[in-house]
């Protein structure tokens, strides 16, 4: 994306919980960071906690500027001073924030501030937490932020199911989807110029593929159990899943249970996921909420056909029988047939594979989050100078 000097040129300042834990949100940070001679607006990255993580420094060697408030304690109420003195410093023309208690936080503080432009982001649905009692605590969380959107200019969605959730508890605010970016050239560098090795695995053999953290919400055994039932039909089978959490123990143990422990690696996390990607033949994610799926779009831009269920923002990436397969949400059944389906069928694969990466290609590039993150960044400044004329006039 070219700059265009003559336009206004915006500083804007994130608010997230921390740079610890990597997620779609802090690959877009990593993404601004590389590509941040091409932005429009200036910005800055401000975060509650961070111990100084591999993708800090990454963030910081590539020029980006992060902001620690260092809390040890994510819902420290002092956050909100210590906000509101980062805004009245930095003197930021626009504020956005993301996840519920940034938003909430970062909205009080920048208002309190008098930053001109205070912007929420939504990135999950109301019932993401993988524990009750957390769910129940997120649902009075939501009640606050309802109430605290009143002193927000707008609020940017992740997908329409996010935002239709949003409307339904009645948040004071307008609201609009922005699809978060998909590292294009990194895929491509794995894809066309072959510099990460792929997994090794025979010709013969079919590698079903997962990367998600092992929580509740993921729906990791049914997975395992599906698994534990194709492998009977098709010996040359892999399962290979990526990531950490707190059912680690417990999928093991399940894993071991189904006797399909020969066949099932679990990686741990992993920094190079494109390399695992590689390594896959069919993408399976099968949780019973999520607000978009940014892995899903990661295994997309590899060419890989998909098999999820028809939750939260799923649908409007994956397309039945289009680029991948839909199905219920705890359906073992289903999956078993999706998965089938795929396994037997090599040019359906590749055919969903094609299909998945040219829409990706289309709806998910860096240029166009950056063009509408600015053009919105420029609407609602323009829109703040004008009042501010008409109540001087």
């Amino acid at each position: 994306m070219k700059v265009n000097n003559n336009q206004p040129r915006p500083f804007v300042i994130y608010v997230y919980k921390d740079f610890d834990t990597y997620n779609g949100l802090i690959e877009t940070f990593l993404i601004l960071s590389k590509k941040q001679a091409e932005l429009p607006f200036d910005y800055e990255v401000c975060v509650f906690k961070n111990r100084k993580s591999d993708y800090a420094s990454i963030f910081k060697n590539n020029g980006g500027r992060l902001i620690n408030l260092n809390f040890r304690w994510g819902s420290n109420p002092l956050i909100l001073l210590h906000l509101y003195r980062v805004f009245k410093s930095r003197k930021p023309d626009v504020v956005q924030t993301f996840i519920l208690k940034p938003n909430i936080y970062g909205i009080i503080a920048a208002a309190l501030a008098g930053v001109p432009v205070i912007i929420a982001t939504d990135l999950t649905l109301t019932n993401q937490a993988p524990t009750r009692l957390r769910r129940l605590r997120d649902k009075f969380l939501y009640r606050i932020y309802r109430q605290i959107t009143r002193w927000a200019d707008h609020v940017v969605c992740i997908s329409e199911t996010v935002k239709n959730q949003l409307k339904e508890i009645g948040l004071f605010c307008h609201m609009s989807v922005i699809y978060p970016p998909v590292d294009l050239e990194k895929m491509d560098l794995g894809n066309k110029e072959n510099k990460i090795e792929s997994m090794s695995k025979n010709d013969k053999e079919v590698v079903i593929g997962n990367v998600a953290r092992l929580s509740e919400e993921k729906r990791h055994k049914d997975l395992l159990e599906a698994f534990s039932i194709l492998i009977n039909k098709y010996p040359n089978l892999r399962l290979l899943i990526v990531g950490d959490g707190p059912l680690l123990s417990k999928l093991e143990i399940l894993k071991k249970r189904l006797k399909i422990d020969e066949r099932t690696q679990f990686t741990g996390f992993q920094k190079e996921i494109l390399r695992y990607l590689k390594g896959m033949d069919i993408f399976v994610l099968c949780p019973r909420t999520e607000g978009l799926g940014i892995a899903i779009l990661e295994a997309m831009a590899c060419g890989l056909p998909i098999v999820a269920t028809r939750v939260g923002g799923i649908p409007e990436i994956v397309d039945d029988q289009v680029n991948g397969i839909l199905i219920d949400c705890k359906r073992v059944d289903q999956l078993v047939s999706a998965l089938s389906d795929l396994i037997e069928d090599k040019d359906k694969r590749k055919e969903y594979g094609r299909r998945g990466r040219e829409k990706v290609l289309h709806l998910f590039s860096f240029d166009r989050y950056v063009k509408e993150h600015y053009s919105l960044y420029v609407l609602l400044l323009e829109k703040k100078q004008r009042i501010k004329s008409d109540r001087l006039q």
